[in-house]
């Protein structure tokens, strides 16, 4: 998530729509991953659990490096989660 996509028409109306109701469905988990400092909870994505952990933006992370390692673990387990669940 960033200030862009938000912006977007494209990606706002129509992505994000879309990987919702997929998401909702069942079909696809959707995992926000806040890439810069942006009003990300006021969108549709504020009720899924974001990475990095705590909503912080990578771009204000002081490790950004660090910051990426907890959004590739968090990707990791959910992708696990869904193995073990299947």
């Amino acid at each position: 998530m960033s200030i862009d996509f938000i912006n977007s028409e494209y990606c706002y109306d129509t992505e994000l729509e879309r990987a919702l109701e997929r998401h909702d469905a069942g079909q696809a988990k959707v995992i926000p991953v806040i890439l810069r400092a942006c009003m990300w909870q006021q969108t549709p994505f504020a009720k899924l659990q974001s990475l990095p952990k705590d909503g912080q933006a990578v771009a204000l992370c002081p490790d950004r490096d660090a910051a990426f390692v907890n959004v590739a673990e968090g990707i990791r387990q959910v992708a696990k989660d869904l193995l073990e669940t299947a």
